[in-house]
């Protein structure tokens, strides 16, 4: 089993059901906390009814990983260098790239501002 640093998107999309992501839903998918905040303010957003029942779904399928100062550093870097090339990167998906990069696992999205990025499994 692989591991893979799971984003909103990602988790979003595998809970849509697409079928580009399918194949990770029996893989060790890690996330942050803040991720789990996005996603939880989509689900809230578009399935008020059945959030909560949702949102212990998610926190089954994944592993949360703890973040501290060094990660928010190198997302703060990140986030900086991105700026200067035109890239549009938020604050908590550069964090979790730093995450992802500090436990040497790729970073799954379909955000397409990580296309072309290291360390990256970019999936639409």
């Amino acid at each position: 089993m692989s591991s893979y640093f799971a984003d909103s998107y990602a988790l979003i999309e595998i809970l849509k059901g697409n079928e580009n992501y399918r194949s990770f839903q029996s893989e060790n998918l890690i996330t942050t906390e803040f991720n789990i905040c996005e996603v939880a303010f989509a689900v809230c957003r578009e399935y008020p009814a059945t959030a909560s029942h949702v949102l212990k779904t998610v926190r089954k399928m994944v592993t949360l990983q703890t973040t501290g100062d060094q990660d928010y550093c190198s997302g703060a870097t990140m986030r900086k260098w991105a700026s200067g090339k035109g890239k549009k990167l938020s604050t908590i998906d550069c964090v979790g790239y730093s995450v992802a990069d500090r436990l040497s696992i790729p970073f799954l999205t379909g955000d397409r501002e990580f296309e072309d990025l290291p360390g990256v499994e970019y999936v639409k």
